[in-house]
């Protein structure tokens, strides 16, 4: 497991499991079953896809966390779920795809969600990497003063280039297919209001609390920087009120 200690790796697919099932929870009580069914197949299966590829079919990857299935843990698979359904939610609040102009609205959720979940990444994986939850097998450009476990430092650009990738195509796919899934489905939601935005900026705070923590005690605050339009987003949420007649 390349030193990792079992107590973090526990730890951390933990709670990636307990993220997963509130966000679950989260979904059916906005979306109904279909939609949250539809959600949870696309945030699982697109990024692991993308996982499986970059660590066995590139080899530019490996995981240590258990456990794991074809090299891809548990933990990062519903870590990518519960960041891309925290962040779609957080900006479908955002942004009010409901309200007037909703075509204009929708179209801007897909990149804001998917600018929204990268940034935060630029704070989550050199976090990661110093503490051998992975290892890149090549040097990367991006936190190049983090050394992971095989002695390769820094984290590849194509890692971020895969997040924007992999996160936008999981909320397009969504807004093709969730109308069509819950077609006759009784259920009248499947947009959230403000509170809904707040409960799932809350869900993300867990990742980006303690991710916040080892860059301020090792002195890495320049991440904080970088994930500043994460932080700004989870700030709007968390204060977006009902509007008032």
């Amino acid at each position: 497991m390349g030193g990792l200690d079992p107590r973090l790796s526990k730890a951390v697919s933990a709670h990636a499991f307990i993220v997963a099932g509130l966000s679950l929870t989260h979904s059916l009580r906005v979306r109904g079953l279909r939609r949250t069914l539809l959600f949870a197949a696309l945030g699982n299966a697109i990024p692991v896809l993308g996982e499986l590829l970059a660590v066995n079919v590139l080899k530019l990857l490996r995981h240590h966390m258990r456990p794991q299935v074809g090299g891809v843990p548990l933990a990062v698979a519903l870590g990518w779920y519960n960041v891309a359904y925290g962040t779609f939610a957080m900006m479908e609040s955002i942004l009010k795809v409901s309200g007037p102009h909703k075509g204009e609205r929708s179209r801007a959720l897909a990149p804001a969600a998917a600018l929204a979940a990268t940034s935060l990444d630029l704070l989550l994986d050199p976090a990661g990497l110093d503490l051998g939850l992975w290892q890149w097998n090549v040097d990367g450009s991006y936190a190049a003063e983090v050394e992971g476990p095989s002695g390769k430092r820094g984290v590849p650009l194509l890692n971020f280039a895969g997040w924007l990738g992999v996160t936008a195509g999981v909320t397009l796919a969504y807004q093709r297919l969730g109308s069509v899934v819950a077609a006759g489905s009784s259920f009248a939601g499947g947009v959230g209001g403000p509170e809904v935005g707040r409960s799932a900026a809350l869900l993300l705070l867990s990742y980006y609390l303690p991710a916040a923590a080892w860059a301020a005690k090792g002195r890495r605050r320049e991440y904080l920087l970088y994930s500043a339009p994460f932080s700004a987003v989870a700030w709007v949420a968390l204060k977006e009120r009902p509007a008032t007649s």
